[in-house]
C-alpha cells in the first residue's frame, strides 16, 4: 500500500502534486511529536517522493512549516537543507531532524547564506563550528561568536571576539563565561554549590495542577501563575511550573532557584517566556528566601535584561543536551 501511494504521488499532475504536498505537510505537522509510527513513515515517504517536482515557493512553504516538526525524516530535512537558500534557511536554522553528518557536509560545501543560517542554530557541535570558522565570512563568524549554543574552545572563541565591536564582544564574553560556569555547576554535588536552603511547600490559592490545566486550556497564562505564586511566597510551585514549560528536570530548576546568583534561573525564565515584571516578583521572593537585600534583586533583574530570547533558548537547549549526554553516559 505504501509503495502504491508513493507511486500515485509521483504519477500525479503538477497541480495535484502541490495539493498533495500541502495536505501531507499539514498531516505531518499535526503529528509533530510522533516519530515512530508507520503513518509518519508513509507521510515522509510521500513528501520525499514528490519533493523534487515541487516549485520553489511550495518547497519554501514546506520548509517553514516542517522546520520545527521533530517527526520530519532526516532524508527530507537534508533535501530541504541542501536546496536554494529561501528553502533551506528555516530548516538550517531550526530543524532537529538534520543529522550531524548532514550538517558537516553542508558546512563543507554550501555558500555563505547557508553557513549563516547554520550559525543561528540552537546547538552547534564543535566539529561543525570549526568548519563555520574556517569557511565562514565575517557575518558568519560574528553570528557564531554570538551564539551561546555553539561549542568552541576558548582560544577559538577569543579569536572571533577580537574581530567584533568592543562593547558587543565584552557582552558576549561575559555571557559565555557565566554560562559555562553554570553548566559546570549542574554536574556538581549540592554541597559544592553556593546556595541557600531547600524550598518548602507552601499553601496556595490555586494548586499547581490547576494552574497547569488553566494554562493548557488557555484560561490563564504562565506569567500570571508565576506572579501569583511568587506573591504567595511559593517558589517551590514556581519551580515546578518552570520545570514543565522549560523541559528541565525539577531538581535542576530547584537548584537554580536557590543558587546565590541569578544566571541560571534568569535563563530558564527568559526561555520560558516569563516577563520582566514576573521575574522581578520571583527575584523579590528569592531575596527573602536567601536573606539577601532587595537591592540584589535589582541586580538580578539587570542580568535578566542582558539576556535576549535567543540567548536564553540556546543556553537552555545546551544545558539539556549536556545533562542528557551525562545521564546516558552514567547509565551505560
Amino acid at each position: 500500500m505504501t509503495d502504491s501511494l508513493i507511486q500515485l504521488a509521483k504519477d500525479s499532475s503538477s497541480e495535484k502534486k502541490h495539493e498533495l504536498a500541502e495536505h501531507v505537510t499539514g498531516l505531518l505537522t499535526v503529528r509533530s511529536k510522533d516519530d515512530s509510527s508507520e503513518a509518519i513513515n508513509l507521510l515522509n515517504n510521500m513528501l520525499e517522493g514528490v519533493y523534487g517536482s515541487l516549485e520553489l515557493e511550495a518547497r519554501k512553504k514546506m520548509s517553514e512549516r516542517l522546520a520545527d516538526v521533530g517527526s520530519t525524516s532526516s532524508k527530507l530535512a537534508e533535501a530541504m537543507a541542501n536546496d536554494e537558500l529561501p528553502v533551506a534557511q528555516a530548516v538550517l536554522e531550526r530543524s532537529k531532524s538534520l543529522s550531524e553528518d548532514a550538517l558537516r557536509s553542508i558546512a563543507q560545501k554550501k555558500d555563505q547564506g547557508h553557513l549563516l543560517a547554520m550559525a543561528k542554530r540552537d546547538h552547534i557541535s564543535e566539529d561543525v563550528a570549526k568548519l563555520l570558522v574556517k569557511r565562514g565570512s565575517k557575518d558568519v563568524r560574528h553570528a557564531l561568536a554570538s551564539n551561546l549554543g555553539a561549542e568552541m574552545q576558548m582560544p577559538v572563541f577569543e579569536e572571533l571576539v577580537k574581530d567584533m565591536p568592543k562593547q558587543m564582544g565584552e557582552r558576549i564574553r561575559h555571557l559565555r563565561k557565566s554560562n559555562e560556569e553554570l553548566i559546570e555547576d549542574l554536574f556538581r554535588e549540592d554541597g559544592e554549590i553556593a546556595s541557600g536552603q531547600k524550598l518548602e511547600k507552601r499553601a496556595s490559592k490555586i494548586s499547581p495542577k490547576a494552574w497547569l490545566m488553566g494554562i493548557k486550556l488557555g484560561k490563564t497564562t504562565l506569567n500570571k501563575a508565576v506572579y501569583q505564586l511568587a506573591h504567595e511566597h511559593n517558589l517551590l510551585d514556581v519551580a515546578g511550573l518552570l520545570s514543565v514549560f522549560s523541559g528541565l528536570e525539577m531538581k535542576y530548576v530547584h537548584n537554580l532557584m536557590v543558587r546565590f546568583d541569578a544566571t541560571g534561573i534568569a535563563t530558564v525564565c527568559r526561555a520560558s517566556g516569563i516577563g520582566a515584571m514576573e521575574f522581578q516578583a520571583v527575584c523579590k521572593e528569592r531575596c527573602k528566601h536567601l536573606k539577601f537585600p532587595e537591592s540584589t534583586g535589582s541586580k538580578w533583574l539587570t542580568n535578566y535584561h542582558m539576556l535576549d530570547d535567543n540567548d536564553a533558548r540556546r543556553l537552555l537547549a545546551l544545558m539539556k543536551m549536556k545533562l542528557g549526554s551525562a545521564e546516558t553516559h552514567q547509565a551505560a
